[in-house]
């Protein structure tokens, strides 16, 4: 094997000098959300077996699943490349102790390692996603915008992935609250391509927090077109249309979205799917709707689901469906689970003590029809609910359940 660099300067261990340019191709699948990615870079395997950044791109996407029934084909894409140690080059040994720190869910450690790379690697597209994810899921929005600034000056217009780096600087923007220039930099984002999904999130989070619902509808109808090769992250923008719906007090729009489009994506056993749902079915509830049999459809995909201890964030949603449904068997074994997972030294863990638990009961106490003790379960970690990620939108559904348990508590 020898060295052979992409356009943007990074060097891969490679048979061929054509993989470099099948994995530059893989990437740009990946951060554009599109179906083709992992039977690219299975196809690329073939022709290149030990192709280190392959391996590695692989067991990535595989860890963020966030699904542990992956954790067998993840460890042994981390025991493939790490079996291939001696012969990596300097960014590619980076990237197998980010990899390894992130497969052991130490995920701090994970995200020093990736901005390591990106201090000596800054136009190294890779990283500077899987940091970007990692911030995200770490409810650093002001980390979020830091990476991809420092980076920014090192890339040009004509660079490949430029537009997609647009979206991603975007992205950190709208979460640390600087919408004007959120809206510029996605907007220019979707000019480079219209496809980029990602950047057409960013925006349509700058159009929901400002509260400018119609827009964000319009924004999003005027781009689904151009969602036909994106794969399941295009129900997450019918969840913002929905909330947008939600905005202009459309309750019954939000629904329709809801059985058109996000109840069937939960078969697809994706965590942000059931995210989807139930964050929408339980903002409806508050606002009085009745949703019918809807909860029951997501109980077997939350039961399954609801102990798999990988982010805090998904769990939380995977509970919600059986606390809704009092469903104490789910309840008590995803109890049990949050337990044993706050004890574990790992990143996740200690959110899930220190956060994770106490959401965990509110919702468990709205089921059982206590109002005030949920509504004191998250006041008591209102300031830290930032700590389980996801996005202001996102974890503002829990800011609404506490106040709503309130008022039920104090109807008066």
């Amino acid at each position: 094997m020898h060295q052979a660099k992409d356009t943007l300067g990074n060097a891969y261990t490679v048979s061929h000098d054509a993989s470099v340019t099948q994995m530059a191709h893989i990437i740009d699948a990946y951060l554009g959300s599109q179906a083709t990615v992992m039977p690219l870079l299975d196809e690329l395997l073939l022709t290149e077996p030990s192709m280190p950044m392959a391996i590695c791109l692989r067991t990535y996407l595989l860890k963020l699943g966030s699904d542990p029934r992956l954790a067998t084909p993840i460890q042994r894409g981390l025991d493939s490349l790490t079996a291939l140690a001696d012969s990596l080059n300097p960014r590619e040994k980076m990237h197998l102790q980010a990899l390894t720190s992130w497969v052991g869910n130490q995920l701090l450690a994970t995200v020093e390692t990736l901005e390591a790379i990106l201090a000596s690697y800054p136009r190294d597209m890779l990283a500077l996603r899987l940091a970007h994810y990692l911030h995200f899921y770490a409810g650093s929005a002001n980390n979020m915008r830091a990476s991809v600034t420092r980076s920014l000056n090192n890339w040009a217009p004509a660079d490949p992935y430029y537009g997609y780096l647009l979206g991603m600087h975007s992205f950190g923007l709208e979460e640390s609250g600087d919408y004007t220039q959120a809206e510029a930099y996605g907007k220019q984002a979707i000019d480079c391509n219209p496809a980029d999904i990602w950047a057409a999130h960013a925006v349509t989070h700058v159009f929901q927090m400002q509260e400018r619902f119609a827009e964000g509808i319009q924004w999003i109808d005027s781009l689904v077109p151009h969602w036909d090769e994106a794969n399941g992250f295009v129900y997450h923008l019918h969840w913002h249309k929905a909330l947008c719906h939600l905005g202009m007090r459309d309750n019954e729009g939000a629904l329709s979205i809801y059985d058109a489009h996000l109840a069937g994506a939960v078969d697809d056993d994706f965590y942000l799917d059931t995210c989807n749902a139930a964050s929408l079915l339980w903002r409806l509830e508050i606002l009085g709707v009745d949703v019918g049999q809807r909860w029951q459809a997501l109980q077997a995909i939350s039961a399954a689901r609801v102990s798999d201890s990988e982010l805090i964030f998904s769990t939380l949603h995977y509970l919600m469906a059986p606390a809704r449904l009092n469903d104490q068997a789910t309840i008590d074994r995803a109890l049990k689970s949050l337990l044993a997972w706050s004890q574990a030294n790992t990143t996740q863990g200690d959110i899930c003590r220190e956060v994770g638990l106490p959401i965990a009961n509110a919702l468990i106490n709205i089921g059982k029809g206590d109002a005030r003790q949920a509504a004191n379960d998250l006041s008591a970690v209102a300031d830290q609910i930032y700590l389980i990620g996801g996005s202001h939108a996102q974890r503002d559904l829990f800011t609404q359940i506490q106040h709503f348990s309130a008022s039920q508590s104090h109807p008066h």
